[in-house]
């Protein structure tokens, strides 16, 4: 199967399940009647986007290969679509230059340069943890490693964002009644990658898995839900630190697409600074 074969049956997919949860008032007064499915008619959002139905269902098609900018932003606007997911239909549609994509096979092929882990080192107490392309782990500093979990540590095949947050219990543990929202707001994430970058054999490995042992998984991967890491605060329960109040930011590095670092910046820096460095004498002192 081709990458334009594969982006246009993606594209399909992701067009009708956005369709099929507005409801017919979301753009306005629309005429009533029975309706046997959920969601807008084709027709209504060729009608709202001002494209041709045969047009439009050519796109849900994925027959439709190529598309305007301004259709695009047309059909976003009539689906309601958030800026992620209006990112998400550009890149499945061909028209937002996608990355390339890194070209590794497997886990631990891919290296952050010394520019980056200074970067990670001059975070010091912040946590910043480096992300490649489907949430793979790449690099975290001390900090992270304190606030979630010794990356370095663990089996290479198990250095990935996503598998941690879903299958780890001390991740359902540290972020207690935020933990479902922040898991999905991460597949959502994952499911931007699988649209921007090409499929590599780890992003199979990484998806299969998750698929096998994660419900919550199979339940948000089969809604196709598309998010960017927007909650821009988390209230987490440290085992050591306690509840603590954390900022999100995101860097992204430049000239090397799909590498991320992920600021986690706590609120009260004084109390978890406080934890951290409690926590370091015991190693300093073996």
């Amino acid at each position: 199967m081709t990458m334009s074969t594969r982006r246009n049956a993606e594209l399909g997919t992701f067009l009708k399940t956005c369709r099929a949860r507005l409801k017919p008032g979301d753009n306005g007064p629309r005429p009533g009647g029975q309706r046997r499915v959920p969601g807008l008619r084709r027709e209504e959002v060729a009608d709202i986007a001002g494209v041709s139905l045969d047009y439009y269902a050519r796109l849900e098609q994925g027959r439709q290969v190529t598309a305007s900018p301004s259709v695009l932003d047309a059909v976003a606007r009539a689906l309601r679509l958030s800026d992620g997911e209006r990112t998400h239909l550009y890149t499945l549609a061909g028209v937002a230059r996608a990355a390339q994509g890194h070209p590794g096979t497997g886990p631990g092929e891919d290296t952050v340069d010394d520019r980056v882990r200074h970067v990670l080192d001059a975070l010091g107490s912040t946590p910043a943890i480096v992300c490649g392309p489907y949430l793979d782990v790449l690099a975290a500093n001390e900090a992270a490693g304190f606030l979630f979990t010794d990356f370095d540590a663990l089996p290479s095949v198990e250095r990935n964002a996503l598998r941690w947050m879903l299958l780890a219990p001390a991740a359902r543990d540290l972020y207690g009644d935020q933990w479902e929202e922040s898991a999905r707001e991460m597949v959502g994430m994952l499911r931007i990658d699988s649209g921007r970058y090409r499929k590599t054999r780890r992003a199979d490995e990484i998806m299969t898995e998750l698929e096998e042992k994660s419900s919550l998984f199979r339940r948000i991967w089969r809604a196709y839900q598309v998010s960017t890491w927007s909650i821009s605060e988390k209230d987490l329960l440290h085992p050591v630190a306690g509840p603590l109040r954390f900022r999100n930011a995101s860097i992204s590095v430049d000239g090397v697409p799909g590498l991320t670092i992920f600021l986690v910046i706590p609120e009260d820096r004084a109390a978890f600074e406080a934890a951290f460095e409690k926590s370091r004498v015991p190693a300093r002192n073996r």
